[in-house]
């Protein structure tokens, strides 16, 4: 396929990506939007499905099944890769590393202090807290990668992932309108609309640049990467890409007509999309190596995300008080959740289920950034020659 097709096929399908939940809601609602529909920051609940036993059960199975999986990749037919490590070379943690934990730390004793002399920064705190963080994991990555990082090596490739990640989380606000909101922003009022929203943009910046390092760290342990480099060999056929294709863009279309029972297709089908498009037209995605039996990158990008999504939960959650069922805190960018069936046994603001969420995130970061570099022709590494340097 010439390379202008495939820039065509891949805007047509954001193109329908952005308009079908628009035109799915014009029909769920005839035409007359509730109110509320296109808040932003919404900041109140709406009512959602009421707490189902069964359904939690099941998704626990699968929640079960996923821990086991990486754990004990043997039980799933993965076969042990003995590998020997060599010694590398390591370098001391550099400055940037001890300038971000200052800043990092400095951030959260004054965001879970809710010092009220400096209301005007905590309202804005959030951006240095997620770039410090990443800053932080980047001087890992240095120290034990033999001073190569992203930040030493691929500062141009970190600088574009940051633009498309602002990007990259946008569409997953938008998503959530149609969803009647999974996530919320209790104090979000505090900020005028367009304000809260460039706050919301600049903050964004750091959401798949988390990912990114995670993944470069999870690469520099040898024996970690190989654990799940044997497994199976696996191919999808034509007809079943396309049919899933087809599916996933029809339940974008239906997911304001069944709101909670579609709550979960916000996370999955943008990247069934993207990653399907990236394998019909040959590029490397983390569902490549698959086919040869290695599942390397796709689980330790999907890993990613969930190590971050428990770092962020955390500081969200501390930095407020939470008296009476109310949450009081200035922190502007405060988020809850209110999703259907599963909202229980919350670990911090996040259903413990919820976190299964973050699996398809971090790989739809990996996918995104891939798809953005392409249309963009902005040179990446990560590909199917460099994708483990990550």
């Amino acid at each position: 396929m010439e390379t202008s097709k495939k820039v065509l096929w891949i805007i047509t399908s954001l193109v329908l990506l952005f308009l079908l939940p628009y035109l799915g809601a014009i029909i769920a609602f005839n035409g007359d939007f509730p109110p509320n529909l296109f808040t932003y920051p919404a900041i109140v609940p709406q009512a959602k499905s009421h707490f189902n036993g069964y359904i939690f059960a099941i998704i626990s199975v699968f929640f079960v099944a996923i821990a086991l999986l990486y754990m004990y990749p043997r039980l799933f037919g993965f076969k042990r890769v003995v590998v020997y490590v060599s010694a590398k070379k390591k370098a001391p943690l550099p400055l940037w590393f001890w300038i971000s934990l200052v800043v990092w730390c400095g951030c959260l004793i004054l965001l879970w202090g809710k010092f009220q002399g400096i209301r005007w920064f905590l309202k804005f705190i959030d951006i240095l807290l997620w770039w410090s963080f990443t800053l932080m994991i980047d001087g890992i990555v240095y120290a034990r990668n033999n001073r190569r990082s992203l930040v030493t090596i691929r500062h141009r490739e970190l600088v574009g992932v940051a633009f498309a990640s602002i990007l990259g989380w946008m569409f997953f606000e938008y998503f959530n309108f149609f969803v009647d909101d999974n996530w919320y922003y209790p104090q979000g009022g505090q900020l005028p609309p367009a304000e809260f929203l460039s706050y919301s943009m600049l903050a964004s910046t750091a959401v798949f640049p988390i990912a990114f390092e995670w993944y470069s760290l999870f690469n520099t342990f040898e024996s970690f990467k190989a654990k799940y480099s044997k497994g199976i060999k696996l191919v999808l056929p034509k007809w079943l890409k396309m049919t899933l294709l087809v599916l996933s863009f029809g339940v974008m279309f239906s997911i304001s007509f069944f709101p909670d029972t579609l709550f979960f297709a916000v996370w999955l089908s943008p990247l069934i999309i993207l990653a399907i498009l990236l394998s019909e037209m040959k590029i490397w995605s983390p569902f490549t190596s698959i086919k040869d039996g290695n599942w390397s990158p796709l689980l330790l990008i999907a890993l990613s995300w969930v190590v971050s999504g428990v770092c962020v939960e955390c500081w969200n959650y501390f930095s407020a008080d939470h008296v009476n069922g109310q949450i009081i805190t200035e922190n502007t960018l405060y988020w809850a959740y209110s999703v259907p069936y599963v909202d229980a046994y919350h670990l911090f603001e996040m259903p413990i289920l919820g976190y299964l969420g973050y699996l398809p995130y971090g790989i739809y970061a990996g996918v995104w950034w891939i798809t953005f570099a392409f249309l963009l022709n902005i040179p990446t590494q990560f590909s199917e020659a460099g994708h483990d340097n990550v």
